[in-house]
């Protein structure tokens, strides 16, 4: 999915930069559950959007015990509901990914899902 913008759950609009797609790397990019209506993770990756996605959808098939995972296949989720957004496409390091990907979790409000450390 592109979009050119975006909105948190408090309606608050957002810009999509740098023209993120599923073959855009080195991304900050957050998880969308169309069931629950919010952003349930963010996360960042060096490699593809497209490669993210597939990671997460192989961890949903394969009942993985990562958050993310669980989310869509537990308590009626299904991966229909699930959607990955590449929210900003970045030209930095591993290390300017950390702080951006911070930035995203504290205005969309995901944090770690249920406290627990996700691995990327």
């Amino acid at each position: 999915m592109t979009a050119d913008y975006f909105t948190d759950p408090s309606g608050r609009k957002y810009s999509v930069r740098n023209n993120v797609d599923c073959k855009s790397s080195n991304v900050v990019y957050a998880v969308n559950c169309h069931r629950c209506r919010k952003y349930v993770y963010v996360g960042e990756t060096g490699g593809t959007l497209y490669q993210r996605h597939l990671l997460n959808l192989s961890g949903i098939r394969t009942q993985h015990s990562d958050p993310v995972a669980e989310h869509f296949y537990t308590d009626g989720h299904s991966m229909d509901d699930f959607q990955i957004m590449g929210l900003e496409k970045l030209n930095g390091s591993d290390e300017y990914r950390k702080p951006i990907e911070q930035l995203w979790k504290a205005k969309l409000k995901t944090y770690r899902p249920y406290g627990i450390n996700v691995q990327e």
